[in-house]
């Protein structure tokens, strides 16, 4: 019965990865929209141009730089018999309002419940039995439940490293730098703080079918959509296969 079970859940992966895939559709197939043209707009809204914050940044938790938006992944390097291989074990992200230009006009963005597509990675590895670095170190005192891999083991002659090797990795959307937003706009006398802004606020709301945040333009942004459904996509077209190869042994055909 193995054939048709790897068939079904090959489906339902791939199910699953295709509905995932709907804000990626939805970024690819539309184009960019002058902010000027989105206080009186109707349905979603595309802009792209300079983000800036309304207010204090955020504190990106590997680096330690300001941020208005990121996204952060552990992964430590863990043996198990002869297997090998690296898991994730933290991840998280953030963003607060800030303001989008471009040379029309600008426009206050509340990132609350977007989807982050960020493309600025910043790698930090951290051996086990190693120090890690200050902000690293911040981190995993006060933003994360993991604790530190420095640790060794001293058998009198020599000391043993006993930590599990680190990757972590931080994606940020830089005060000062290019974003991307798919979103509603929505009408807001209040959101006028300068005199190129706009009366509008572009947000989640139930008139667009995605909210994404980005630093990657429209298409980097599809693609970055895309590569992370693939993993689904992949999973379900290879159970499928290995499926369909076990039905003849299953007696059901």
């Amino acid at each position: 019965m193995f054939g048709p079970l790897l068939v079904l859940g090959g489906l339902v992966a791939l199910a699953i990865g295709c509905l995932k895939l709907r804000p990626a559709y939805h970024v690819y197939r539309g184009e960019t929209d002058d902010v000027v043209a989105v206080e009186r707009a109707e349905g979603p809204v595309e802009v792209a141009g300079t983000a800036t914050s309304l207010g204090d940044p955020l504190r990106a938790p590997i680096t330690g730089t300001d941020a208005l938006a990121y996204e952060y992944e552990v992964e430590e390097y863990r043996s198990s018999g002869k297997n090998s291989s690296w898991k994730t074990v933290d991840e998280g992200q953030d963003a607060t309002a800030f303001r989008l230009e471009d040379a029309t006009a600008s426009v206050r963005v509340e990132p609350a419940g977007a989807e982050l597509a960020l493309s600025t990675d910043t790698t930090i590895e951290v051996d086990g039995g190693e120090p890690e670095p200050g902000p690293i170190r911040e981190f995993l005192a006060h933003e994360s439940d993991l604790e530190s891999e420095n640790t060794s083991l001293d058998l009198k002659v020599v000391e043993l490293a006993t930590g599990n090797d680190r990757r972590y990795h931080e994606r940020r959307l830089d005060p000062g730098g290019e974003a991307y937003v798919f979103g509603q706009s929505s009408y807001d006398v209040d959101a006028r703080e300068t005199m190129r802004d706009v009366s509008a606020v572009v947000s989640d709301g139930d008139g667009t079918p995605a909210f994404v945040v980005s630093n990657a333009g429209q298409e980097g942004t599809a693609r970055l959509l895309v590569r992370r459904q693939l993993p689904w996509l992949a999973g379900g077209l290879l159970a499928i296969g290995v499926g369909v190869w076990l039905l003849p042994s299953s007696g059901l055909f």
